[in-house]
């Protein structure tokens, strides 16, 4: 080769390189200004002002673990209206005060809920000797605000002061009170409300079998309106305290703090993650000078900081040795002596996080007899520490043996261990507290201990009855009082043998049988990806200019679902961080899609259009009908399934290369085909890690139905599209089809001998519906949760509302009457 040859390649090379380089640096720049494009978008996007709305027939305890979907709230003020509602039902009744129990101890699905909060009168108070009588729904706060002023003090009762009187009867609470055992010992009498609306008075001396067995009996026997309680003088309290190794303390509570009259509260904290020391904090009575002039804690004090410390400590390992070593040193540090209200008035406000959707806080307790205790602390130690639980606090408290309840958990005197932690609200947290928590329940029992029934149901069947021998008993004036079991909620749906379900077993049988129940709400920015194809596709379909349709609108719609979706969930459900973060990525990915999308449309598209005179060409048929195709396929199919190569194909295929609006005809080919040739390599991508990573998808759904009373004893087919996969009882388990295919086949219930109870184990539902802008919708039963606008036409919106499971079909044959239009039943 010559040496001008040689050159002449070289500057050609050179050219060549020249230009490669300005493409990939226009390439990276595209890709760097969409996304800060992308980022603005998402950030500017969204409704962060958006006011939740009340769910009134969702039940719910301060776990945030275990919303309940009742069919209806009442709030008494009278003991008649109690008895009234009794008689003017004859469903499942569940009862509710604080609201502090962590299990579904207060609620039942679709039972009449008697919120028993404004139910907070005291009815007498004898101040010589020293008792009051109270309706039930009363706080202890508010009782000691009206005791205070004589100078009186609760006997006994938990450490915080907003439960209700009610449900602390109704778990038989405990105190840090020396001396004392369980809250069963300070009452004088009650007076229940039975299933018939009867009223019945209990005492000790007085149908005692029944003071014994409404006393931590859960709500089962009937609603305890009124209570006498025996009160106690309140006095100045000094605080002391010691440090010490666990294996010192029992010894030195037996020398030093059970028999000495003098200390009034008493608790000891272990210290995680060693638990090898602890500390005692005592209040003993004292002459001197109180350091707090309040003689209750203010009810509106700020916790910012103790919230913020709690959060540090449970943060870490490291957050726990410095509670132990630098923390409590200097909180402990001050001389403090407070009046016995004061020491009494603590507001679980301390406790509580701003946020419970991502992580909780619970309870566990359990209780071991006193000369058990070194036994059983090894084997607590051990099971927190290879199950890695985050533990926050373990504290001991003392209580005398209560031999008279049908369910006392101190059968004898006891120590209680009372566990403070925090765990996740997902499935796989959730599974991990249950682990440690069997485990926890097997070794109390097995040194002759009990657990502590408040909480979230892990206990097996065989645990209860080992840990509560006299539950028979219970069930058995249970029968006698409730025979139609109308008082149920949660606890005894899964303890009580005259509620047992039969189907129980056959649903765990079914691995996707349960869903959980915030999906319903959380699948609706999904949905709204099935919903604006749908829209664009009628949009295109009336012959609208395709550069005009909003994709910025759409995009920020998107935003605006997922934050509404996201509050309202986080306020009555676990967060389910897994499926948000799905919703994130898709919006993103979304975002990017429908930014450069839009961002051609409205300009090379608009031009194209223009040169066109407005006309489509067939490139633009073919493109509709592609856009109807999709639309279509993603309302019964993951949208991966769509065969976007065959539609590109199509674009050259079955249009000629050449005819009008030539300039228009390459534009869209060259336009579709990069469009649906990159969705071909992302969908063929998805498709295979959503296989590798879960399987292949399962299509269908299951639900609990019921045949519907009549003359006939044929048994009735199922709506075509479901299938009997078993049977029960009165329930068969029914499967049907997911998505799409699940709105279409629940209408088909409303032509059918069956009702359905629950759908994959939930008791509500999200429906939306499509409408004229500001129709009422009011008359139906459901609640409006708010209302979302379709993009391209402002004359009509979509409602999304919240139905109770056993309403949905009412609530569709309603809509169809109204003459508007079921968009979509979302199915989990």
């Amino acid at each position: 080769m010559s040496e001008f040859s040689k050159s002449k390649w070289r500057r050609s090379l050179g050219v060549c390189w020249t230009i490669i380089r300005s493409v990939a640096a226009l390439v990276i720049l595209a890709v760097v200004l969409a996304g800060v494009a992308t980022t603005v978008m998402v950030l500017r996007s969204g409704d962060d002002e958006f006011v939740v709305p009340q769910i009134p027939q969702l039940v719910n305890d301060v776990s945030r673990l275990n919303a309940v979907r009742v069919a209806e709230v009442i709030s008494p003020q009278s003991v008649e209206d109690i008895q009234q509602a009794l008689r003017d039902s004859d469903g499942r009744v569940s009862i509710g005060g604080g609201r502090y129990s962590q299990g579904g101890q207060t609620a039942y699905p679709d039972s009449l809920h008697i919120d028993m909060r404004s139910f907070n009168k005291v009815l007498a108070l004898d101040t010589a000797k020293k008792q009051v009588t109270v309706q039930t729904g009363i706080s202890w706060r508010q009782l000691q605000s009206e005791i205070d002023p004589h100078n009186l003090s609760i006997k006994i009762m938990q450490t915080y002061a907003n439960f209700s009187v009610g449900g602390s009867l109704s778990v038989n609470v405990h105190g840090r009170y020396i001396g004392e055992g369980p809250l069963v010992g300070s009452v004088l009498g009650l007076k229940l409300v039975l299933a018939d609306g009867s009223i019945i008075a209990a005492s000790p001396q007085e149908n005692a079998d029944i003071f014994y067995g409404a006393i931590g009996g859960y709500g089962g026997l009937g609603v305890i309106v009124e209570a006498t309680l025996q009160l106690e003088d309140n006095l100045p309290v000094e605080r002391k305290t010691r440090t010490m190794p666990v294996e010192d303390y029992a010894a030195y509570f037996h020398d030093a703090i059970r028999d000495n009259g003098e200390v009034v509260f008493h608790n000891a904290d272990i210290y995680p993650p060693d638990f090898t020391h602890l500390r005692d904090v005592s209040w003993y009575a004292s002459d001197k000078a109180v350091t707090k002039t309040e003689r209750l804690i203010p009810a509106d004090q700020d916790y910012r900081l103790e919230v913020a410390l709690e959060k540090f400590v449970a943060g870490s390992d490291f957050g726990k040795w410095s509670r132990q070593h630098l923390i409590d040193p200097l909180l402990y540090y001050p001389e403090k002596v407070v009046w016995r209200n004061y020491e009494a008035s603590y507001d679980v406000a301390e406790l509580e996080p701003d946020d419970r959707s991502e992580y909780t806080y619970g309870l566990r307790e359990y209780f071991v007899p006193v000369e058990r205790f070194d036994e059983f602390v090894p084997k607590m130690r051990e099971i927190f520490q290879r199950n890695k639980a985050n533990i926050i606090n373990v504290s001991i408290r003392h209580a005398k043996a209560d031999t008279n309840t049908l369910l006392s958990w101190a059968r004898s005197e006891v120590f209680a261990f009372v566990v403070y932690y925090r765990q996740g609200t997902d499935a796989e947290a959730k599974q991990a507290v249950g682990v440690w928590s069997r485990e926890m329940i097997d070794a109390a029992i097995a040194v002759g201990g009990a657990y502590y029934l408040p909480y979230q149901l892990q206990a097996s069947k065989e645990q209860f009855l080992a840990a509560y021998p006299r539950a028979k008993d219970y069930f058995g004036l249970k029968w006698r009082l409730d025979p139609n079991n109308r008082f149920v909620n949660m606890l005894w749906a899964k303890y009580y043998p005259f509620n047992s379900d039969l189907m129980a077993q056959a649903r765990k049988d079914i691995a996707e049988y349960y869903r959980p129940v915030e999906q319903t709400l959380l699948t609706i920015p999904e949905w709204y990806l099935v919903f604006q194809p749908k829209e664009y596709a009628d949009y295109l379909a009336a012959a609208s200019d395709p550069s005009r349709f909003p994709f910025f609108e759409s995009i920020d719609e998107y935003w605006v679902l997922y934050d509404r979706v996201v509050a309202i969930s986080a306020q009555n459900y676990p967060a389910n961080a897994e499926y948000r973060t799905m919703l994130r990525v898709i919006g993103i990915s979304t975002t990017l899609e429908y930014l450069v999308k839009g961002a051609y449309e409205a300009s090379v598209g608009r031009f194209s259009r223009w040169l066109a005179g407005g006309e489509d060409t067939p490139e633009d048929i073919l493109i509709q009908r592609a856009h109807r195709a999709y639309s279509e396929l993603i309302f019964d199919e993951p949208w991966y399934e769509f065969d976007f190569a065959a539609w590109r194909d199509r674009i050259w295929s079955d249009t000629p290369l050449w005819g009008d609006h030539a300039f228009r005809k390459w534009e869209r080919k060259l336009f579709f085909s990069a469009e649906f040739g990159l969705k071909s390599l992302y969908a063929k991508l998805i498709k295979y890690a959503a296989q590798s990573t879960y399987g292949e998808t399962d299509k269908r759904i299951y639900l609990t139905a019921q045949r519907v009373q009549s003359n006939s004893i044929r048994l009735p087919e199922e709506p075509e599209g479901a299938e009997i996969v078993a049977t029960g009882g009165e329930d068969y388990i029914m499967s049907v089809p997911r998505w799409g295919g699940f709105t279409e086949i629940m209408p088909k219930f409303l032509n059918t001998e069956w009702t359905i109870s629950d759908i994959s184990g939930n008791h509500q539902i999200a429906v939306s519906l499509l409408a004229a802008k500001a129709a009422d919708v009011s008359s139906l039963q459901a609640q409006e949760l708010f209302r979302s606008r379709l993009v391209s036409d402002d004359s009509r919106e979509r409602i999304v509302l919240m139905v109770a499971v056993t309403e949905l079909a009412q609530l569709i044959l309603d809509v169809e009457s109204a003459g508007i239009e079921l968009e979509h039943v979302f199915d989990y």
